[in-house]
């Protein structure tokens, strides 16, 4: 948003919303945050995601105190006013979503472009959203908190047809910037990480680079 700061620390000192965990930040792990929540001692507002989330094989290939960590993850959607997927992963699975998928890998609401991933496709979360996907790779700072804002504003005008919320652009910001790499070394486009379909294009043909 035009003149306003874009970082975690403005969400927090400008929005007034109280951080309860991040991976990074948190001087603790996440079970005190977690039992808290689902005994209602603490209020979850927005829940921010990273990543795909395992499935197969109950969860064997990301594990939290011996389970799956895919159930915490759920059960904290059920919790939380808005749910944002941040990134291409969360929104949607993301590389490790492709065929042959062995660890079952899935976003929040969709599988790549087919709706339904780890919440079926009709979830909605306590404000009666579905989950609001920021895709990117990595997504912009600005762009995480500008969507964070949207969704407390009551997600004005909606979602487009596979969730993703409207401030979410390419990631390539300026013709300077040149990208991840990735795209060039499997010899696909790059698409700036932002569609369900990303990097599965089905049947529309590979747009290989010129050499």
């Amino acid at each position: 948003m035009e003149g306003q700061a874009s970082d975690l620390l403005d969400l927090i000192d400008v929005d007034g919303l109280r951080l309860l965990w991040h991976p990074s930040l948190a001087e603790h792990d996440l079970r005190p945050i977690h039992q808290a929540l689902m005994e209602g001692r603490e209020h979850l507002t927005v829940l921010c995601v990273e990543g795909s989330i395992a499935l197969a094989e109950d969860g064997m290939f990301d594990m939290a105190d011996g389970a799956g960590k895919f159930r915490i993850v759920q059960s904290l959607c059920e919790q939380a006013d808005y749910v944002l997927a941040m990134g291409a992963c969360a929104g949607y699975g993301g590389w490790q979503a492709q065929p042959p998928n062995p660890s079952g890998a899935v976003g929040l609401q969709y599988t790549l472009d087919t709706a339904g991933g780890l919440l079926p496709s009709g979830w909605r979360s306590r404000k009666g959203l579905p989950v609001i996907a920021v895709a990117g790779c990595p997504v912009p700072a600005e762009t995480q908190v500008s969507a964070i804002r949207w969704a407390l504003e009551g997600a004005p005008g909606g979602l487009d047809r596979h969730g993703r919320a409207p401030m979410v652009q390419p990631c390539l910001p300026s013709v300077e910037y040149r990208g991840c790499g990735t795209p060039r070394r499997i010899g696909m486009r790059c698409t700036g990480c932002t569609g369900p379909r990303f990097p599965n294009f089905g049947d529309r043909p590979l747009v290989r680079w010129a050499s």
